[in-house]
């Protein structure tokens, strides 16, 4: 696999963590459930799943495993999305975008073709990146918004302290009632504050154990907050209808998408 990474602007910075590049002449590996989505713009042949082709720019936000179909020629621009960064960007509620494939034209309709036909104009990836920031510079300047509670550092603080903070408490400095803070955070990020924290769980743990190539991984799940390595196996199978075993094996450790944070 070929990656290379690119760094949002300034302004994009709190809301897109990078931008990417991936080229590949084998299959993609499988996508594990997580907490972020990314925009894919296809610069050859669009990705497909279950035989149905993927159109030319879209977006993933897997909160169930995905596997894409097997292909010989992967080539793309990947736009790389905070946990609940999207949100600024489109009025698109974010229960009708998780484990969908909304197209760039049916989330900015008449911007977002303007956008693909001068794409496809573009010799160069560094261009088209400078052109997917500009326009999505525009688009959070038309649809960013605050609220009275700040969601932003709530989901921040969720994802960062998932494994030590109570959810009752961050609904509490929130001063709303849980069910009202469940409630709102479901409709605004598509899955439970509960939900959330499982994934995030499990998506770190799963980073630390690829990104150290350590094939043991039952340390690194008991510092995450697995009471023992049965817990963390149920939890992994409920996600990936695989044992942890049958996952970090070396193909999965050659060829994945959790990345180091950008300097």
């Amino acid at each position: 696999m070929s990656v290379k990474h690119y760094k949002p602007s300034k302004y994009l910075s709190p809301y897109i963590d990078r931008y990417f590049v991936c080229s590949q002449t084998k299959s993609l590996p499988l996508i594990l459930p997580g907490t972020g989505l990314e925009v894919l713009f296809h610069i050859d042949t669009p990705l497909s799943i279950n035989n149905n082709k993927l159109d030319v720019a879209h977006v993933i936000c897997p909160r169930e495993k995905l596997i894409f179909d097997s292909t010989n020629n992967v080539n793309y621009i990947s736009v790389r999305f905070h946990s609940g960064g999207f949100r600024h960007f489109t009025s698109i509620p974010h229960t009708h975008i998780i484990n969908q494939y909304l197209s760039v034209e049916e989330i900015w309709k008449k911007e977002g073709k303007e956008l693909l036909d001068i794409l496809s104009s573009l010799p160069s990836v560094e261009e088209k990146i400078k052109l997917i920031d500009f326009f999505l510079c525009n688009q959070l300047k038309k649809h960013h918004y605050s609220d009275l509670v700040n969601w932003d550092l709530v989901i921040k603080t969720l994802y960062k302290n998932f494994n030590s903070i109570s959810l009752h408490e961050l609904a509490y400095q929130s001063n709303l009632s849980y069910r009202q803070f469940e409630r709102i955070f479901k409709q605004k990020f598509g899955v439970s504050p509960k939900k959330f924290q499982r994934i995030t769980r499990l998506q770190k743990t799963v980073k630390q154990v690829l990104l150290t190539s350590d094939k043991h991984y039952l340390s690194t799940a008991l510092d995450n907050g697995y009471y023992d390595q049965s817990h963390f196996i149920r939890e992994f199978q409920s996600y990936t209808s695989l044992k942890p075993s049958e996952y970090f094996v070396t193909k999965n450790f050659e060829n994945h998408f959790y990345y180091k944070p950008l300097n």
